[in-house]
Formats: C-alpha cells, sequence, structure tokens
C-alpha cells in the first residue's frame, strides 16, 4: 500500500540584517526572523502558508524582541540598565505562564497589567501573545537573562521580579509545582538565598 505523508510545520527564515541597540548587549548586529508555515509533502516544506510571527534575535545573546526594539535608543547607562530590566522582567513573567504548560488568558491579562504598571507603557494583548508565541516556541529560557541582570539589581528590584511571577502563577488561581519551581530556579539567577524566598512567598501568602 503507498502513503501520501503531508502537513504543515513552521519554517523560520531571515529576511532582513543590520545593527541595533540591544537593551542586553548594547550596539549589535541583529536579524529580523520571520516565522511562516508551509504545507509540506513528505516532511519537505513546498507551499509557503500564512505567517506565525516576526521578531528580532540579537546575533550577541540570541535574545529575542519585538520588532519596535530597533528604533530603541538609550541615552545613557541607566536608561540602558532600566530597559534591560524590564525587557528581563518580562521575559519572566512570560517564563513563569508557560511554567505549568498553559496559556490561561487570566495570567496573560495580569502579565499585561504588570508590564504596563512597571513600565508605564500600554503593550497590546496582540503584540503580548505574539512574544508568547516565540518564546514557546523556540523554548527560550529567561533565567540566562535575568542572571545578566542581576548584578545591576538591589533586594528590592529582585523582590519586585519574584512578586510580579508570583501575581502570574496566581493569576488562575492555583500555585502548582512547576511554577513553584520555577520560582526556585528564578531566585537561584538571581542570587537570592532560598531564606530570602521563604521570606518573600511567606509574605505573598499572608
Amino acid at each position: 500500500m503507498f502513503f501520501i505523508i503531508f502537513g504543515t510545520r513552521g519554517v523560520t527564515s531571515t529576511k532582513e540584517q543590520g545593527e541595533f541597540n540591544c537593551p542586553s548587549c548594547g550596539p549589535m548586529n541583529y536579524r529580523l526572523k520571520v516565522v511562516r508555515r508551509f504545507f509540506t509533502l513528505y516532511f519537505i516544506p513546498l507551499i509557503p502558508l500564512d505567517s506565525l510571527g516576526r521578531y528580532v534575535e540579537c546575533a550577541q545573546c540570541q535574545g529575542t524582541f519585538n520588532e519596535n526594539v530597533l528604533s530603541y535608543q538609550p541615552s545613557d547607562a541607566g536608561q540602558q540598565m532600566q530597559a534591560l530590566f524590564m525587557i528581563a522582567m518580562k521575559q519572566v513573567m512570560i517564563g513563569m505562564l508557560l511554567a505549568d504548560g498553559v496559556i490561561d488568558d487570566a495570567e496573560v491579562k495580569e502579565l499585561q497589567d504588570i508590564f504596563e504598571e512597571l513600565a508605564g507603557v500600554e503593550v497590546t494583548e496582540e503584540d503580548l501573545r505574539e512574544e508568547i508565541d516565540i518564546v514557546e516556541r523556540d523554548g527560550s529560557s529567561c533565567l540566562e537573562m535575568v542572571s545578566k541582570a542581576a548584578p545591576h539589581l538591589n533586594d528590592s528590584g529582585k523582590e519586585k521580579v519574584i512578586r510580579a511571577a508570583y501575581r502570574i502563577a496566581m493569576a488562575d488561581g492555583v500555585f502548582d509545582e512547576s511554577e513553584s519551581e520555577f520560582l526556585s530556579d528564578l531566585s537561584a539567577a538571581m542570587d537570592l538565598s532560598a531564606a530570602h524566598l521563604r521570606g518573600i512567598m511567606t509574605e505573598l501568602m499572608e
């Protein structure tokens, strides 16, 4: 019996390259990536279908960003570190959102609200879900970026990261083991002691 094997899969290609101000690395080369769904025959992509998303990738740290990062122009080191903190914070919250394997609408809304509170700028649900899809698809971890930002954070800043991640975890009313493990890994990436984390969690759970 003869079988025809067909299906679809996402294919990532580089649309353009150039230089930009990476919030993590400073002036660096970038690649604008486009992810497109293709019809496949015997696992070979043949016919392009719909677009799955676009993102900017830093050639140095491999960090992925929304396209508006190409217009980012830090005026001084302080602003650059603030931008790094906000990007790391968003990545942490996305990491927590994905920790239990379920993208809950309440968690997405909570992430949107927290980021707007901290950054003072609005982020659309569409843009946010696109970033979540990119992180989920690429399987990238936020912990490396957090560890880069950690030396520039005081205890208050580190606690703010933990609290934001916990708020995302509790948005659906459940704090499960996978989310607890994520918080432990996050704490370790920021060089917070286990005792310090327990103190923060005790306060949050009261």
